[in-house]
Parts: C-alpha cells; structure tokens; sequence
C-alpha cells in the first residue's frame, strides 16, 4: 500500500555526538539480538533446522522488520513546519520562538538538541536522536509495541537456555544475569557466559524498560495529552479515546500496526487542534 504524502526529513542521523552513540548502539544491539536468537538459541531447541525452527525465525524476522522500519520511519519524518509559512501576527495561545525567530502554533515547542521548533513536541528520542512529534508519533508509538513484542519473544526463547547455561535461580546465577561484567570481573563465569548473560540480561532489561514506555505512551495516546500537557494537567485536547487515538496514529488506526508502510493520513496539519470546546480557530491571517 502506498503511504500518505508526508514531510521528508533533512537530515536522517541525528546531529549531537551522544544521539549519535545511542542510534548506533541501537542499531547494532537490534541486529546482534536477532542474530543471537536465529544462531545460537533457536538451534539449541531445534537442532534439525525443521518446520518449527523456520517459524520461529519468520516471526522474528517479522518483528525486527517492523522494529527497524517504523524506528527509520519515526527519523525520516520531519515534524517541523516545513515549507509552510507562519503568521507573522502572534494569535492567541501562540508563543514567539526567539531562537527560530518566527511564532509558533500551539502544542509546539523548541528542542535545543533538534534546535528546531518542533510540531505537537511530546520529547527528544535520544535513541532516534530526534523528537517525537504529530508526524512521526505513529512510528514512535508502533516501534514501542513492537520492541516490547520483540523482547518479550527473545526472553521467551532465551529461558530454557539461559537456565541451563547459570545452573537455575542463585546468587551467583542472578548477578552474572543483573550485572554480567561485575559477574565476569569477579570470576564467577567464563567469557562465553558472561556474553550470553550480557544478552539474556538485556533482553529482560529491555523488556521492562519498553512496557513502561508502552504503557506510558499508550495512556498519552489515549487522553489526547503530550508529555508537558500531562505534567500540567492539561486536559482541553481530550476528544474520548477513539478520536484521541485517530489524531495520533491517522484514520487507519487499527493497521498501522501491521506494517510501516500503510497509509494512515492523519486528520489535521499539525497546526490546528479540535478542542472539547470547539476547533480552534487558528488560520493564518
């Protein structure tokens, strides 16, 4: 299916030097993750490489693919203004962005690591190296489920492993899988343990990280807030839960889960909000 004609981004990597290390440390981890699954633990269960081996790797392969494809999709998307030129004249409820030296609409706010003006901000993804907007918050949000569904498969398949490898539940077993590089530098495993500890660990690490995310992002999603609207209790975007949820994954909500290229426009332009009391009238004058 063909996607909706979106903002393309300028830059594709992020720009600050530490961004730039967690993009790559995400990256490569994602990759050496599914490597790790498809090569060592899926063999250990199914040594004969038959039906069930090719399953499980298809769905992995599913899961990775829509991980990697929505995260590149949250960086390609440009969630600024674009083209579109602002009203010189300050409306009510704009604010004046002395850094972008131009007004901006509501929900906006200036990222000092994007150092832009950034439509509909919710925060600065230091992974993606860029914010989470009105245009990519779709790709971030489906990016959480799928890492949350990936790392709960990885620790599904890695358990029985990881079990035999630490020898069951003690001390020693729950420090090498906690801390692996204290575990490794007191002695208490050998190189190969430590490094299946140190990706056993990070699936489990990963998977607790990424479900509260989830779940914080998904209750967001759900009452129509940003991250700032929820610190001040800002309820005045909150249209009930099925026009929340069209105004952040687009009207084709219920298949931008299954894959990043399907097309989902969303209803508005980044500029103008319906409110509870009515659409705010917000035209360039």
């Amino acid at each position: 299916m063909e996607t909706e004609a979106l903002p393309k981004a300028r830059h594709f990597l992020p720009k600050g030097r530490g961004d730039r290390f967690a993009f790559v440390f995400t990256v490569v981890m994602l990759a050496v993750i599914c490597i790790f699954e498809a090569f060592v633990i899926l063999p250990d269960i199914y040594p004969e490489y038959g039906t069930m081996y090719v399953v499980y790797v298809c769905i992995g392969a599913y899961l990775y693919l829509n991980t990697m494809g929505n995260f590149l999709m949250m960086i390609y998307i440009d969630i600024t203004s674009g083209s579109r030129v602002l009203p010189a004249i300050l409306k009510p409820g704009w604010r004046y962005c002395p850094m972008c030296m131009q007004n901006s609409p509501p929900r906006s706010f200036h990222c000092f690591q994007c150092n832009i003006c950034i439509m509909k901000r919710d925060h600065h993804c230091v992974f993606a190296g860029k914010c989470v907007g009105y245009y990519n918050q779709r790709y971030y949000f489906v990016t959480l489920i799928y890492l949350t569904l990936g790392a709960l498969y990885a620790n599904y398949l890695n358990f029985d492993h990881a079990w035999a490898l630490l020898g069951g539940i003690n001390w020693r077993s729950i420090l090498t899988m906690i801390l692996p590089f204290m575990a490794w530098i007191l002695g208490f495993t050998e190189k190969y343990t430590f490094m299946m500890s140190f990706l056993c660990g990070t699936c489990i690490i990963t998977f607790g990280l990424f479900s509260v995310l989830l779940f914080w992002h998904g209750d967001l999603i759900l009452k129509g807030q940003t991250t700032h609207e929820k610190s001040v209790k800002d309820k005045s975007y909150d249209l009930g839960w099925r026009e929340n949820v069209k105004e952040a994954l687009g009207e084709r909500w219920k298949l931008v889960w299954l894959s990043p290229f399907i097309s989902s426009p969303l209803p508005g332009d980044g500029i103008e909000f319906k409110k509870r009391s009515g659409m705010e009238n917000i035209k360039d004058m």
